[in-house]
């Protein structure tokens, strides 16, 4: 099925792929004023999901579904996004506070804007904290509804990011999250007429914590970043908990005209209990692999007062292999745009 929308926030697209990904820290203006900078793109997006109903306006997954046993149908849309991010700097103080869109989750599609506070503390390197604020997701009341249509309801998170770059003025950076995760209806089950018990080892409400560290290699022009996050999903429901560890590397080279930024991806997520539905211990692998290519304008085009406007076009792919069928998920990504930043 194919459906025309317009999604005004990237970060739920960006959680499937990585496209974008930078893993440092943008650094500190060196002086005082607003900054920042939008890329609004247009493409093609193919999701295969059964347990997300929407992210703002598009669909991610079937209303009606038949079969507990079958994998997930495909959505296709046209899509345009426009990540952004709003700094102001005090340069005397080398403090950055800021708005902006803050990538989340891979496997549950949150999204989020995050209000923070960047600081420079001399050789030590960059802090920085942030709250994070949920964006518009909802998700099925009870996924496991066959034969009739299935009723969505709204899942909040909140939280709050910190974050240290540049550790002593290495490449070096460490990450941790933590988010509490609210379904406003959670009725898992209980239209399979499950015991309140089972019920309960199903429930997706919960606390969500992420730590993650990197650093990045710079030979010229040129920087590799391995990354490694371990996290830990404390949901009420035990069948629904997990633990797991997620491997990225990204590559980036940073050139003139042209700029390219590869990411590699796999991880596995592995769940404390037996799902009562399935009545197996789910387990997850996941991997994904995007390409950006940037090519900044020869004619010296801008907007607004910008740096001169870089041309960008990304393909992506990201898949979830579950040892339940139920649970497999697939992204498929083509977009193109343009890049404007303000120093």
């Amino acid at each position: 099925m194919f459906k025309h929308v317009s999604i005004a926030t990237v970060a739920a697209i960006v959680m499937l792929v990585g496209a974008n990904a930078a893993f440092a820290l943008d650094p500190i203006s060196q002086q005082s004023g607003f900054s920042g900078y939008i890329q609004p793109g247009v493409g093609y997006l193919s999701i295969e999901s059964n347990t997300v109903a929407k992210v703002l306006s598009f669909d991610l997954s079937d209303k009606r579904i038949n079969d507990l046993d079958d994998e997930p149908d495909s959505e296709s849309t046209a899509i345009f996004t426009a990540p952004f991010k709003l700094a102001y700097t005090f340069a005397g103080s080398r403090t950055e506070i800021f708005l902006g869109t803050e990538v989340g989750d891979l496997l549950s599609f949150d999204s989020a804007q995050q209000l923070g506070v960047k600081q420079g503390i001399g050789s030590f390197g960059v802090l920085q904290a942030g709250l994070l604020f949920s964006g518009n997701v909802r998700v099925w009341k009870d996924p496991f509804v066959t034969g009739q249509n299935r009723d969505d309801t709204s899942r909040q998170n909140m939280g709050v990011q910190l974050v240290w770059d540049k550790i002593f003025g290495s490449g070096l950076e460490l990450e941790y999250s933590v988010r509490k995760v609210d379904i406003d209806s959670e009725k898992s089950g209980q239209f399979l007429g499950l015991a309140d018990s089972e019920q309960d080892r199903l429930d997706r409400n919960g606390t969500i914590h992420r730590a993650s560290a990197g650093y990045a290699f710079k030979f010229g022009r040129n920087t590799l970043t391995p990354q490694i996050a371990i996290f830990s999903e404390d949901l009420d429901g035990e069948a629904m908990a997990n633990t797991g560890v997620d491997l990225q590397l990204t590559y980036l080279y940073d050139g003139d005209p042209v700029s390219l930024v590869l990411n590699g991806y796999v991880g596995q997520a592995d769940y404390d209990k037996s799902n009562p539905v399935f009545d197996k211990t789910r387990e997850d692998d996941r991997y994904g692999a995007s390409a950006t290519v940037y090519y900044k304008n020869p004619w010296g085009w801008a907007l607004l007062g910008s740096e001169p406007m870089r041309f960008f076009v990304t393909g992506a792919y990201y898949g979830v292999d579950s040892n339940i069928d139920f649970y497999n998920q697939e992204a498929i990504l083509g977009m193109g745009g343009v890049a404007f930043r303000w120093k």
